[in-house]
């Protein structure tokens, strides 16, 4: 494997975080792209923000905005710390040889870029990427086989009625347009109807008992009917580091980088 490989991952939501914490501590030279603010929730279980404090970490891995040219070589020589670019995708992909680019979303659907030709190995990650139209390979993130890499033609993964996880979580929901100010912290203990903060001086409520895990960022303001915090409702539900999923997840694509990279060719869903 030639861990000299250059890596762009697009993102800094979960499963970006996910995929360029695993990717970095295999040795790659690894960065992060996000061009607009981000509107992450689960703060604590991704590097968003660091785009707004300048650091970040997730589980002991941290990311750094990377602001001046010495920051990002510093970054990509030593392999310590994940440099976060902030400048415009198209500039970002030109100015630098990437040997792979990598698009993780955290929410599937249809891409708002596709990522053909931009380097030798393109990938996408989540059901809203095509195989040999968006990218080179996808890499499945729901039903039974997440991390299960997908080459052109591979028919698509099979997907759960639900996702019981899905279930340990409640969204607040923005009833309007305003600024956030938050009493409480992600981790924090909540009884149902506690006040978490403040939404243009009308108090948030917690509609749950539980842990908080999300909190949008104070700097950003809310929009109508947009999810503003979360709490967990059970104490298996991760508020913190990698999940599950997205551990699988990042495993499938480093796994992918390696066997592409290495000349081998992938196990895919089709082949099984």
């Amino acid at each position: 494997m030639n861990k000299e490989q250059c890596v762009l991952v697009c993102g800094v939501g979960e499963r970006a975080s996910a995929v360029a914490r695993r990717l970095i501590g295999e040795g790659y030279a690894t960065v992060l792209h996000q061009e607009r603010p981000p509107r992450a929730l689960r703060r604590r279980m991704c590097y968003a923000d660091a785009w707004f404090d300048g650091i970040a970490a997730v589980a002991g891995v941290e990311a750094r905005r990377a602001d001046r040219p010495s920051e990002f070589l510093c970054g990509m020589q030593t392999r310590q710390f994940l440099p976060l670019l902030l400048r415009p995708f198209e500039e970002v992909v030109e100015r630098w040889p990437w040997d792979v680019v990598i698009a993780a979303p955290d929410h599937d659907g249809r891409p708002a870029r596709s990522l053909a030709d931009l380097a030798e190995l393109t990938i996408g990650v989540g059901s809203g990427f095509v195989a040999g139209v968006d990218c080179d390979l996808a890499i499945a993130t729901e039903g039974l086989d997440p991390g299960a890499v997908l080459r052109a033609g591979d028919p698509p993964p099979s997907r759960r009625a639900c996702d019981r996880l899905a279930l340990d979580y409640w969204d607040v929901i923005a009833p309007r347009e305003g600024a956030l100010a938050w009493r409480m912290n992600i981790g924090d203990r909540v009884e149902a109807e506690e006040i978490l903060g403040f939404l243009a001086e009308e108090p948030v409520r917690a509609p749950v008992a539980g842990r908080v895990s999300g909190l949008a960022r104070p700097e950003l303001p809310a929009l109508p009917g947009a999810p503003i915090a979360e709490i967990a409702t059970s104490d298996r539900a991760p508020i913190a580091g990698v999940s599950d999923r997205n551990k699988l997840v990042a495993r499938g694509v480093s796994f992918a980088v390696e066997m592409e990279t290495g000349g081998w060719t992938p196990v895919s869903i089709g082949s099984r």
